[in-house]
């Protein structure tokens, strides 16, 4: 199981995608590695991108797993996935987890209550040169390369 993260420091916000179908074997160690990320990082807020294969039932669950446990911490979430089937899924069983089909859009539904949070008012312009982002690959317990 891979599990690419992304750190965008500009606005504090943890980027999680996963391109690999995840089973329900490989469950709980997703869980805990997002679990993992966000306690290293505290980031201000949290997007799942799921490539168009990822958005497994395993997968799913622990989204929403992980949106019952952050709500109630106040950080703001969102996902981006392609299958219409998988967003239909999430809206089915979690009405208020935006879900969009596109990065940008999650992201900026995410960077939206992170900066009226901060005190932020309006949209700023990102740009490569802006925002300084770190980008680490983690596995789970007993995979290889």
């Amino acid at each position: 199981m891979r599990l690419c993260s992304r750190l965008q420091t500009e606005d504090n916000l943890l980027l999680i995608t996963l391109n690999e179908p995840i089973g329900t074997e490989q469950r709980a160690a997703l869980a805990q590695a997002v679990d993992q990320l966000v306690g290293e990082h505290r980031p201000a807020g949290l997007v799942f991108t799921l490539g168009p294969v990822a958005g497994t039932a395993a997968v799913v669950s622990v989204i929403l797993r992980t949106y019952r446990h952050r709500a109630k911490t106040g950080l703001p979430m969102a996902v981006a996935t392609p299958p219409a089937a998988v967003r239909y899924l999430i809206r089915a069983n979690q009405p208020a987890l935006p879900v969009h089909t596109d990065t940008d859009d999650a992201l900026s539904a995410v960077r939206a209550p992170v900066r009226r949070q901060a005190g932020v008012d309006g949209p700023r312009a990102v740009t490569p040169e802006t925002t300084g982002t770190a980008v680490t690959e983690h596995r789970a317990a007993g995979q290889r390369a």
